[in-house]
């Protein structure tokens, strides 16, 4: 690079021009913010040298976490050591921060960069940088937390809301300004016709262009008119539809100029409506838009011909990155600066030999295959850029302000607010969800785990966390199928797991999946980015769509897993079916959701036989994990002991439970006797319940019984019959436990019965009962005819059963005795009888309801 002179004017000019340019005075009836800003830059660009004005051209990075540090890559790429060098040396008109060059470590020191690169690029050409970033969110994002991250376009896509698309660029404009950058490069504004769309995917709003188009526009204008930065519309004329990515090829789109118009063009239009600022050229070759096989950064029909007579956007153009294999396949790195600029580019960005691009447009000019005019148009636009964004005027920013403005809780719980909206539930064929609120063990595994593992542990789960990662293991995959056994249910996340060209070669997240799924145990499937993933497994029957692993997008996945919100979601996006794309697996639109407040409930009866087991020997962790099994949300015991005799060891089996089930008790004797001895608990035995969730009350109500205490017993009210009143999210759900009279005279039962409907009667909510019990007689038996009449039978009523029907005796049933009836209020979705033979003499039965609307 030769060397330039140093600008004829000073900071001072510079900033002073730029106050009256945005001053609000009026001449000749008109403003003179627009005479100012001409003035201002017709004036800056006559003193300026035309190295000073090439440099315009170029948007580079530059290592280092601060302007003044020295770092070797700068060395090797720039010739010298500090970013400040490189602003100065090439007089950069933009800068881009990257992670991977050390410039977005936290906030603050992203604002203290930024302050220092302006103060090099004032003392410099006097003119101050555009600061940019890819702060896309969700899945593309440069600056992270404590920025307030919030879903990407696709979940922004899935809630349909373009007012969440304002406000996401509005708070996220804001807080990347408050740290010194000035441009974003954002929204992407390609429509995502593709599912094997390897570089776009969930960067796209939706494959609905109407969409993408409402929802661009209000984008814009919350990066720009709220959040007062440069908004860069991204990637023109259209990356949606490609099989390739352009990082590492040059893709071909083959759209005619029809479907160009139908489904690319109109984001673009309509950003261009709103006002956007700045557009990012696309390295994707067109036909038939330009048939000469170069790539839309190249190509003059596409960039001038369209974009600025067709479309009349007047704005910054700027390329994608110069150091991919899509804009460098064709011609060498000398060349590219040069067809871009005569393609009709404004702004170069990230040469792979910044030297050599400088100077190969430096040379340009001089031999006069590009005229200065033609740079000075560029510099014009770029200039009157940085005074309309207001960095002319106020290029540093306030140090003391970050914290106030960046990742404030206001600004989460908006980010929060969109991720609830976005979660989407597309298949919950088993019922699984929403979960119970009981604390259970929970495996995740799969990509990026942490966060997911975090919200469900704040909800009581026992999170057993494994981040197999995109790319897992053979010796990963056993190991989360061991975890998952140990496990009550298994959450996988998935990450492009459909894409087996370059994220997962071996398809070994596939695998994964497809293990956990043959162990027969309870497994959601979530696919954390594309949501295209779920479509390879189809034996899976609970899976959802986030769109995004960010921390606000596994809490909204937290919650609609447990029922605390319903699924919002609506696919912005078609799936296909695999192996056969030609068919729909979920068509766009397709979203399911639940009321929070009409869940799932699972109920379960069991006579317990005071803990022995049908081979009569007490075992209460045997007992425990019989009840585990059922997974079962209230259960209704009968024979129960507590402190009764030596059976069962003179314990309180109940509270025992309780505490191993880690559940709600509520207790009902029958029978209670005084202590064996002094100063130990009075002897008790009768029927209970456990519940996950609250018990507001419990009442012993008395019924007809005959004694097995008494010799001579007759007929005559005795209590035993329990009544649980129950906080259900919410409801309050009645639930009851009974244990008829076993003898072979009906009439006790009969007036037992009887009784039992005048106590249910006293309930108003006669909907929200539920009666268990042992029965000690069959559904047909003329004495319980008179339950019918209020109750249903949930074994009749169930829309499927498994096992069954029979319950007594454990080994070989013959009869059912046990039971689950519900009121009105509940929908029966199944009934089941599990094949437990040995934990007591009775099997118990389990149905899971759903709360009618």
């Amino acid at each position: 690079m030769e060397p330039t002179r140093r600008p004829t004017f000073t900071r001072r000019q510079t900033l002073g021009l730029a106050a009256a340019a945005v001053a609000g005075t009026t001449i000749a009836g008109t403003t003179t913010a627009q005479a100012g800003t001409d003035r201002w830059v017709r004036d800056t660009l006559r003193r300026m040298t035309l190295e000073q004005k090439v440099g315009q051209l170029f948007v580079c990075y530059a290592y280092g976490a601060t302007a003044d540090t020295a770092d070797q890559r700068n060395t090797n790429l720039y010739g010298v050591a500090t970013p400040a060098e490189v602003v100065r040396k090439y007089h950069l008109g933009g800068v881009i921060y990257f992670a991977w060059t050390d410039s977005t470590k936290d906030p603050q020191q992203i604002a203290r960069l930024s302050n220092g690169l302006q103060s090099a690029s004032i003392g410099g050409t006097g003119i101050p940088l555009q600061i940019s970033t890819d702060q896309e969110y969700g899945v593309v994002f440069r600056v992270g937390p404590p920025a307030t991250q919030f879903p990407g376009a696709m979940a922004l896509g899935a809630t349909r809301s373009a007012q969440f698309a304002r406000l996401a660029g509005g708070i996220g404009g804001r807080e990347l300004r408050a740290v010194g950058v000035t441009t974003d490069f954002a929204p992407v504004v390609d429509v995502n016709v593709n599912p094997l769309n390897p570089v776009i995917g969930v960067r796209s709003f939706s494959s609905d262009p109407e969409l993408v188009a409402d929802l661009a526009a209000a984008q814009v204008q919350g990066y720009q008119r709220d959040g007062r930065i440069v908004s860069t519309a991204k990637h023109f004329p259209g990356h949606g539809d490609t099989r390739d990515d352009s990082h590492t090829s040059l893709p071909t789109i083959n759209h005619t100029v029809e479907e160009w118009n139908t489904i690319d063009a109109p984001p673009f239009r309509a950003a261009i409506r709103a006002g956007i600022d700045s557009i990012m050229t696309a390295h994707i070759v067109v036909p038939s838009l330009d048939p000469s096989g170069d790539p839309a950064t190249l190509s003059k029909p596409i960039l001038t011909g369209i974009l600025r007579e067709q479309l009349r956007f007047d704005g910054v153009v700027i390329t994608d990155s110069l150091g991919m294999q899509g804009v460098r396949d064709k011609y060498g790195d000398a060349e590219i600066p040069l067809r871009a600029l005569e393609a009709g580019v404004d702004q170069l960005l990230m040469p792979v030999n910044p030297e050599l691009a400088f100077n190969s447009v430096l040379g340009a000019v001089r031999g006069g295959r590009i005229s200065e005019a033609r740079i000075d148009q560029s510099v014009e636009r770029i200039l009157k850029l940085k005074v309309r964004t207001g960095v002319v005027d106020h290029p540093y920013v306030d140090l003391s302000r970050v914290a106030t403005v960046v990742g404030t809780p206001a600004n989460y719980a908006a980010a929060q607010r969109i991720a609830d909206r976005s979660t989407t539930l597309l298949k919950n064929d088993a019922g699984l969800l929403p979960l119970s609120p009981a604390p259970r063990k929970i495996l995740i595994a799969g990509y990026s785990p942490a966060a997911l593992g975090t919200a469900l542990q704040g909800r009581g789960a026992t999170a057993i966390v494994k981040d197999t990662g995109a790319t897992p293991t053979d010796a990963r995959i056993d190991e989360a199928v061991a975890a998952s056994a140990d496990a009550d249910l298994t959450v996988v996340l998935t990450m492009k797991a459909w894409d087996t060209k370059v994220t997962d070669k071996l398809a070994k997240q596939q695998k994964l999946v497809n293990a956990l799924l043959a162990t027969g145990r309870p497994v959601v499937v979530v696919a954390v980015r594309d949501p295209y993933d779920v479509a390879y497994f189809p034996s899976a029957q609970t899976t959802l769509a986030t769109y995004g692993y960010a921390a606000v997008s596994m809490e909204a996945l937290a919650k609609v897993l447990y029922g605390e919100l319903a699924p919002a979601g609506k696919l912005p996006v078609a799936i296909p079916a695999q192996p056969d794309p030609a068919r729909t697996l979920h068509p766009f639109g397709h979203g399911l959701t639940f009321d929070p407040r009409d869940t799932r409930l699972t109920v379960a009866s069991y006579n317990i036989h005071a803990g022995a087991g049908s081979d009569n020997v007490f075992d209460l962790e045997r007992t425990a994990q019989a009840l585990k099994a059922l997974d079962a949300d209230v259960i209704g015991l009968q024979e129960v002991d507590v402190h009764w005799d030596a059976r069962s060891e003179w314990r309180d089996t109940l509270a025992e439970l309780a505490v191993k089930l880690g559940m709600y008790a509520g207790f009902a004797p029958i029978y209670d006797l005084d202590p064996p001895a002094a100063g130990q608990p009075r002897r008790q035995y009768g029927v209970g319940v456990l519940s996950r969730f609250p018990l507001v009350r419990t009442e012993n109500h008395p019924i007809t019984r005959l004694s097995t205490q008494d010799p001579n017993p007759v007929p005559a009210p005795a209590p035993g019959f329990l009544e649980a009143e129950i906080d259900v999210r919410g409801r309050r759900v009645h639930v009851y436990s009974t244990h008829l009279d076993y003898r072979a005279d009906p009439s006790v039962r009969q007036a037992q019965v009887a009784d039992t409907m005048k106590i249910l009667a006293q309930n108003r909510r006669e909907d929200l009962q539920i009666l268990t019990g042992d029965f000690n007689a069959e559904a047909e038996a003329p004495e319980l005819a008179g339950l019918w009449s209020r109750l249903t039978d949930a074994w009749t009523a169930a829309a499927s059963t498994a096992g069954g029907p029979h319950t007594y005796p454990a080994v070989g049933p013959v009869k059912r005795i046990d039971f689950v009836t519900v009121g009105a209020g509940f929908r029966v979705r199944r009934a089941s009888v599990p094949d437990e033979q040995v934990a007591s003499d009775h099997r118990p039965v389990v149905a899971d309801l759903l709360f009618r609307p």
